[in-house]
């Protein structure tokens, strides 16, 4: 199982699918839509030289709109696709160096008898530069055999040639067919011993208990390191190499559990059978002189289909009647594999490795190579531990937030309590409030009304009692006076002065205790005798006349002045004065002589 599906960031919405032949080079942008795959640019180059038809192909794509980058896949002859047959159990997987070196010790030697199909002679008959009989009597030449050109003269004089050499020596080709040749077997054929292999497992051997089958991809590591760096130049990241043939099974249906599928190219037809969804048989026929409909019986035979079995039939367009020739002469029911995607410039297989590639198909179906070999177990990969390290950071924020949001709804639950309590406080303060104002209001009420009651109440007592009270104080000064003036005094004149509040008692000089009633009526005389004496007894009688008013005469003052007709005289002036104790103050006892 290819867990890089779930790790959906290592596959990417667009991919580009090559696919060479080995002297032309075919490419295509697939973009991913859902579970199916369009395709947006395609193009094609003649070019040898595959380093050059890279650069070619990348700039015919970029005329028709593409931007370039991203990831690619390639489809090359070179790659090897087998089944072998391992002592692993898929479920109990060996760890990965162990299981490369099984699996490089099993394809190690069909992987040197596939390249043995891209010696130059082979190449130059492939691509009819020269006939199957002038290859033979070329290789009879070098091995030393006599022929019919020149007997065993000729054939010492040969032997040590190399082919494309001797062939071009005897006219069979030109030298620019050789140089093409000679160009597309670098691309085809590597001299290292270092193998890159990539493999999927398959089902059980019914006849050998404990062996599985095993779908093996493998090529010469040299050659994966050179497309690579091709690529590479171009800002593009080759991902894998797939086999030339064998990736077709990818479009198959997953209702196709038990089939047989036949892919042919120009020259060769690959079979594959499918037993329980697994790959259990392939057979590849390789025959350039043949018609593509004779090879195909070649391959279909081969494998022992049995009747029963469904056969499928992956082919180019360029070979529209196949698939009817195939019913006529097998009389069965062959299916076609279609696609929207298909053209003469975009195979089967291409589309196959494509959907494999972008996590669309079975990836049982077919199996690719990348640079470094396969990747580790899941666990150990580098992007795995960072979508675990990642997954569990975000699981943490959730864990984190979640808390938060918890809290924070409890809080938040909290705070309405503690809102809805304070509202019914907040109310209730109100109201307490506006009573403490009403009760305010009542009390300023009652306090007005207390000042007017006392008010009404000073009113009364002042007409009712101090206005009577003081018009008998004023007559009787004035019978005082009118009973204590003689002949010898003049009354000038009685003054009441204005009185805003009771005044202290002013302690005369000389007396050491201190007078603490305060005057609460006060009259100011002004009077002249005509001499001294009549002035000190006016002031005697005065002392004595006014005793029984509870007044008291004070301030008296006599001193010379001109009187009436500017007689001579002494001015007499003296208050009259009532004193009281103050509220609170209590009398003290008199002391004892």
């Amino acid at each position: 199982m290819n867990f890089d599906r779930f790790l959906h960031f290592a596959k990417p919405s667009e991919l580009l699918v090559c696919e060479t032949d080995g002297f032309s080079l075919r490419g295509a942008v697939l973009a991913k839509v859902g579970n199916h795959v369009d395709v947006l640019y395609q193009a094609k180059t003649e070019q040898v030289d595959m380093a050059e038809a890279v650069a070619d192909l990348f700039a015919a794509l970029k005329a028709e709109g593409w931007k370039g980058g991203g990831k690619a896949v390639l489809l090359s002859p070179a790659v090897l696709s087998t089944l072998v047959e391992l002592p692993v159990n898929p479920k109990k997987p060996r760890p990965l160096p162990q299981m490369l070196e099984l699996v490089r010790w099993e394809v190690e030697p069909l992987l040197m008898q596939h390249m043995t199909r891209w010696s130059v002679g082979h190449l130059l008959v492939g691509q009819g530069y020269m006939t199957e009989e002038q290859a033979l009597a070329v290789m009879d030449l070098q091995q030393g055999k006599p022929n019919q050109a020149g007997g065993l003269e000729l054939s010492e004089k040969f032997s040590l040639r190399r082919f494309g050499e001797l062939a071009e020596e005897l006219g069979y080709i030109k030298r620019s067919q050789l140089n093409a040749c000679l160009t597309g077997q670098e691309w085809l054929k590597a001299d290292d011993e270092q193998i890159e292999c990539g493999w999927v497992p398959q089902g059980p051997l019914a006849d050998v208990p404990g062996t599985f089958n095993w779908l093996v991809s493998c090529v010469n590591k040299s050659l994966v390191q050179r497309w690579v760096s091709v690529f590479a130049r171009h800002g593009v990241k080759l991902k894998q190499l797939y086999p030339l043939t064998g990736c077709s099974g990818a479009l198959l249906p997953k209702s196709a559990a038990n089939a047989v599928i036949l892919e042919s190219h120009p020259g060769l037809a690959f079979g594959t059978r499918l037993a329980a969804n697994a790959v259990n048989g392939q057979h590849q026929y390789m025959n350039l002189a043949k018609s593509p409909l004779e090879i195909c019986l070649e391959s279909y035979h081969a494998m022992h289909v049995a009747p029963n079995e469904a056969l499928w039939l992956a082919s180019w367009r360029q070979t529209p009647d196949l698939a009817g020739e195939l019913r006529q002469m097998l009389a069965i029911d062959v299916h076609e594999l279609e696609h929207e995607a298909l053209s003469d410039w975009v195979s089967p297989g291409m589309l196959g490795a494509a959907q494999h590639a972008l996590g669309l198909a079975d990836d049982s179906r077919c199996v690719g190579v990348r640079e470094g070999g396969p990747l580790p177990a899941l666990p150990h990969r580098l992007e795995f531990r960072a979508a675990a390290l990642l997954v569990s950071l975000l699981l943490l924020v959730a864990a984190a937030e979640i808390s938060l949001l918890v809290r924070k709804s409890a809080i938040d639950s909290r705070k309405q309590e503690v809102d809805a309590r304070w509202k019914v406080v907040d109310e209730a303060t109100k109201r307490i409030n506006a009573q403490i104002e009403q009760i305010n209001q009542r009390k300023q009420a009652l306090a007005q009304q207390k000042a007017d009651q006392q008010r009404y109440q000073a009113l009364l007592d002042f007409y009712g009692g101090e206005i009577p009270a003081r018009t008998a104080l004023v007559q009787g000064v004035l019978g005082i006076l009118q009973n204590t003036v003689g002949d010898d005094v003049v009354m000038i004149g009685i003054d009441e002065p204005d009185k805003t509040a009771a005044l202290p008692v002013v302690t005369p000089p000389g007396n050491a205790q201190q007078d603490k009633r305060i005057e609460v009526e006060n009259f100011r005389l002004e009077a002249w005798a005509i001499n001294e004496n009549a002035a000190q007894s006016f002031i005697q009688v005065m002392t004595q006349a006014v005793q029984p008013w509870q007044l008291e005469v004070r301030d008296a003052l006599v001193a010379a002045r001109k009187g009436p007709l500017n007689a001579d005289g002494f001015a007499v002036t003296m208050r009259l004065v009532r004193l009281i104790e103050p509220e609170g103050a209590v009398a003290k006892p008199a002391k004892e002589g």
